[in-house]
């Protein structure tokens, strides 16, 4: 009688006595085309005591039925819990986390508080693994080893550590249903975050967020989203699927995934960040002007309004606007070189008071560059800020002083420090004017025109309209026992100088010509 022959498992444990992984040695064991994360262990049903539940399960998942999920009573935390928020009228905890157990009839779900956070797992202690048929296309079916956890996830208790449904394993749920944050953003990007990359198990290894679905960005066609899906699943990694929705015209309310992307399972290792580079000189960044944001609808308490505008070779173009994301996007891109823009650039909303803990946006300011600057590249953009700068000034005084540009610049270097730190204060004193007006007036255009005003005086030497008269207010309303006797009186011959300089300075006594300065 012919001998007969080990099991797959048998021989994985054969080879795991003499150091093998098991679960490496049984995939290698199996073959089959089950598109499984490689983090899963297959279950090793000959050595489970329950071989009659895995038995049923597999059969259940063979029909191509839904398996069969029940609730049983949650845990009394839990119900505590719920009878607090209610009587506090509070929300309650916003995840609901469920231990799941198989039955040879389907799932037994019992709703626990704080799930694994709270196991007290740890990598040596692993907690208990729950039998998970998965039926692939080919009609075969494979058992997986899966941690107990499940959280509900829009009506539907999915496996925390894979985004299946409990009752249909094997494909990631599709992405909660959301809304357009504006008219012409109609497209969405989303992307499902697997935290069980290379095995990391959540109350084991990890503690705290869960794999889920996070919108990349929005944008105004469907090949800019397409371009960044195809971009985040281009390499295996932290990516498991990335989906392409349309979200109608009907202010966002319905929508539909159109194009759905996986990893493929020869897909090459994310490459390690690497300091891109692109050839020629990089363009100058686009006006404030140019950037806008879109018109959000009343509903978006905190917008997406970063975006990310490339180089299209003729001009700057906006390619998706996201959430403080516009760094990863262009990582994941490949911006330089090699990639499918040369160029790119992070534009957000600026803050100008963050250091005072208001958050009130007054317009949109550059963050990032894409490639990053090189150092030498960085001090002549410096450089070149300082140069404009100084050409700014001696402008403002050859206009406002009808001079020529050579007679300002001479009349700046005979002047000296004393003339400079003259101006200055001058310009400081309508800089404070204007930080006042600013300050009264709600976040709106109203505030970021005068943040303009402010930019223009200080990087431009742009004087606002009626520049004297808002500044002398500014100095009546100054606390002057704050101040040495003459300053404000000084405070105020700056600020003549500043939008009206002397004909002759020598004679009138600015300081900087005075024979004491000399």
């Amino acid at each position: 009688m012919p001998k007969k022959q080990p099991t797959a498992a048998k021989r994985a444990r054969a080879a795991a006595r003499v150091g093998a992984k098991y679960t490496a040695a049984l995939r290698s064991e199996t073959t089959g085309a089950h598109p499984l994360p490689l983090h899963l262990e297959l279950f090793d049903a000959d050595v489970l005591p329950e071989r009659m539940v895995v038995d049923c399960l597999r059969a259940l998942a063979a029909e191509g039925e839904p398996l069969p999920v029940r609730m049983a009573e949650p845990d009394p935390e839990v119900v505590e819990a719920r009878a607090r928020a209610e009587e506090k009228a509070i929300r309650p905890q916003p995840k609901r986390w469920a231990s799941v157990q198989a039955a040879v009839d389907g799932y037994v779900l019992r709703e626990t508080q704080y799930g694994p956070n709270r196991s007290g797992y740890t990598s040596t202690s692993r907690g208990p693994r729950v039998p998970v048929p998965v039926r692939a296309s080919d009609d075969s079916v494979t058992v997986v080893a899966m941690p107990e956890w499940a959280w509900l996830h829009e009506g539907r208790w999915i496996w925390a550590h894979t985004g299946w449904p409990v009752e249909a394993p094997g494909r990631i749920v599709d992405p909660p249903q959301t809304f357009a944050p504006a008219p012409g953003l109609r497209w969405q990007v989303a992307v499902w975050l697997d935290l069980g990359h290379e095995g990391r198990v959540l109350g084991e290894d990890y503690s705290g967020s869960t794999s889920d679905w996070q919108t990349v960005g929005w944008c105004t066609t469907r090949d800019d989203a397409r371009q960044i899906a195809r971009a985040y699943t281009a390499h295996r990694g932290h990516y498991a699927r990335a989906d392409v929705i349309e979200h109608g015209t009907d202010n966002g309310v319905a929508s539909l995934t159109t194009d759905t992307y996986l990893p493929a399972p020869d897909a090459p290792e994310r490459p390690r960040p690497a300091t891109a580079t692109a050839p020629g000189p990089r363009p100058a960044s686009p006006d404030r002007s140019e950037i806008p944001e879109p018109a959000w609808y009343p509903r978006q308490g905190n917008p997406p309004n970063s975006s990310l505008i490339v180089w299209t070779g003729t001009g700057w173009r906006t390619l998706v606007w996201t959430d403080w994301q516009a760094g990863a996007i262009a990582q994941e891109l490949g911006i330089g070189a090699d990639g499918p823009y040369e160029w790119a650039e992070d534009w957000g909303p600026r803050h100008p008071d963050r250091d005072l803990h208001d958050w009130t946006q007054e317009g949109r300011e550059l963050h990032s560059q894409f490639p990053e600057t090189t150092y030498a590249e960085g001090t002549e953009l410096i450089d070149a800020a300082r140069r404009a700068r100084e050409d700014a000034l001696v402008a403002a005084l050859a206009e406002r002083g009808s001079l020529s540009l050579e007679q300002a610049a001479a009349r700046l270097a005979q002047g000296g420090h004393k003339y400079r730190q003259l101006l200055d204060v001058g310009q400081a004193v309508i800089s404070r004017a204007l930080h006042t007006a600013r300050r009264a007036l709600p976040e709106g255009p109203g505030r970021t025109s005068v943040r303009h005003a402010l930019d223009d005086l200080m990087y431009r030497h742009l004087l606002p309209a009626d520049a004297e008269r808002i500044a002398n207010e500014q100095l009546d309303s100054e606390i002057e026992a704050r101040r040495a006797p003459g300053v404000t009186a000084w405070a105020r011959r700056a600020v003549a100088e500043y939008i009206s300089p002397a004909a002759d300075p020598a004679a009138v006594g600015v300081d900087g010509f005075r024979p004491q300065d000399n």
